[in-house]
């Protein structure tokens, strides 16, 4: 039976993070201690860790996901007031896969169907009165796109925070993001911003590699592959990392 040296808790099976205080474990054994990591080098570190073990069926899941998506626009005839709620609720499942992935839990596509058969209309709403109020921000004159862009990391925990308590509202699941967020949000900005030059940078240094004859363009179609493939898993993990961090270190 093994426990985090850090926090005391016991350890599952061949756990690589502690799930309460997110320390590093080596196959199961106790977390070793050492200098605490800061906020952008841990969840990168965990966020990559676990999109590398779980490539595949992250993926799988996310394509599934994106076949509904469009499956949901095709059968309800582009009408907006049909196929808006189930896009909603189906991104709220797809953040109880990224959450549960990162957590160490075992996922399946059927999570992407969770807010389904639990209170449909109230996840629809919460989810959809959250991107109200973002274009509401973005509609105000001159300044839309500061707030838009405070309001976006203010609100990130809307969907987490949904799951995990059934019964909240969708004005008090805003209120209670604001909250956990206050403090994190420049933080998370921070991390997105590196992710969005490491991305910007990848693509000069491919963008110059096309230019060698013969192998330069079919590595700029491998990288742009790659990138397509795992970006979106990445972000989406990532936003799991913030919440699961954030939520440890600033509890509500």
């Amino acid at each position: 039976m093994a426990f985090c040296s850090k926090c005391g808790t016991q350890l599952p099976d061949e756990a690589g993070f502690c799930n309460s205080c997110g320390a590093n474990t080596a196959s199961g054994a106790p977390a070793q201690g050492g200098a605490p990591k800061g906020f952008i080098a841990e969840v990168y570190t965990r966020s990559l860790d676990v999109l590398m073990k779980k490539p595949i069926l992250l993926w799988g899941i996310s394509l599934l996901h994106g076949l509904l998506v469009i499956l949901a626009f095709l059968f309800t005839g582009f009408i907006p007031l049909l196929w808006l709620p189930i896009i909603l609720v189906l991104e709220l499942g797809m953040a109880s896969v990224f959450l549960g992935g990162y957590r160490g839990k075992a996922i399946s596509s059927t999570q992407l169907f969770e807010g389904f058969s639990k209170k449909f209309f109230r996840n629809a709403g919460g989810m959809g009165w959250k991107y109200l109020w973002l274009l509401i921000w973005l509609l105000i004159p001159i300044a839309g796109i500061v707030f838009y862009i405070i309001k976006y990391y203010s609100y990130r925990f809307v969907p987490y925070i949904m799951l995990k308590e059934p019964d909240i509202t969708a004005t008090d699941a805003l209120k209670k993001s604001m909250a956990m967020t206050k403090g994190y949000r420049a933080k998370m900005f921070g991390a997105d911003m590196l992710l969005i030059a490491a991305v910007v940078v990848l693509t000069i240094v491919f963008a110059l590699i096309a230019l060698i004859p013969f192998l330069g363009p079919i590595l700029l179609v491998i990288y742009y592959i790659l990138l397509i493939v795992l970006l979106p898993l990445l972000i989406g993990v990532l936003g799991a990392a913030y919440y699961d961090k954030v939520e440890k270190e600033n509890p509500m």
